[in-house]
């Protein structure tokens, strides 16, 4: 099985391809904004890498964020134009699927995964030290979202890290792990796990606070 990886709902945009159970080829690219220019032309660069054409995919993986709302709409995008032109499926994995899987085992305590969203509110979803969540994504000043974490060994992880780790700075208790940003290879690697879920066409985002940007149809005019 051909399986392509992508991610571009972070600050960048990170493209693999996985054949036959090990990862060909990859690459990220750290960008605060320009997705849209530079991820088709990163996903053809990686595919000629791997000896793929598009046409060989087997399995589409795409992060559903949350994330950077531009970003995310533009590897959705993107993987659902390459998915229906290859007529195949599309797994979404949520962003915080996609760092805990290289987190590395957590003996203890709790994990916060936190996501940088453009903003000082950091999202971020709590989780136990297997993995499993608790409670629904937030989207908080690292402050408050700080005094929801009880007290106890506590792992830190995701790019947004740094935005929640100076609130937690009194807990002695407190490490950061893991890689900062999503790996594409372990987003294939996790579509490949989870090609029971595969959908035609793009999966729904995951959004945990409104767009910034509001449709010219949606503003209410004020005389």
């Amino acid at each position: 099985m051909i399986v392509l990886g992508l991610d571009a709902a972070g600050a960048g945009c990170g493209v693999a391809v996985r054949r036959d159970g090990r990862t060909v080829a990859a690459r990220t690219e750290p960008m605060a904004q320009g997705h849209a220019v530079r991820l088709m032309p990163l996903v053809l660069e990686v595919l000629a890498e791997a000896g793929v054409a598009p046409g060989d995919i087997d399995l589409f993986g795409v992060t559903t964020g949350p994330g950077s709302f531009t970003g995310l709409r533009v590897g959705l995008a993107a993987v659902g134009g390459l998915a229906l032109g290859a007529g195949r499926r599309i797994v979404g994995i949520p962003s915080f699927d996609a760092v805990l899987a290289d987190l590395g085992p957590v003996n203890a305590g709790m994990i916060v995964v936190a996501l940088d969203g453009r903003r000082s509110e950091p999202f971020a979803r709590l989780f136990d030290a297997a993995g499993t969540p608790l409670g629904e994504p937030l989207c908080l000043p690292a402050e408050d979202l700080a005094a929801l974490v009880p007290p106890g060994p506590l792992t830190v992880a995701g790019d947004g890290a740094h935005l929640l780790l100076p609130a937690l700075a009194g807990r002695p208790d407190v490490r950061q792990a893991g890689p900062a940003a999503i790996d594409p290879a372990t987003v294939a690697r996790l579509a490949e796990a989870r090609a029971d879920q595969a959908r035609e066409g793009p999966p729904p985002p995951l959004y945990v606070r409104p767009p910034d940007a509001v449709p010219l149809a949606d503003r209410t005019l004020k005389p």
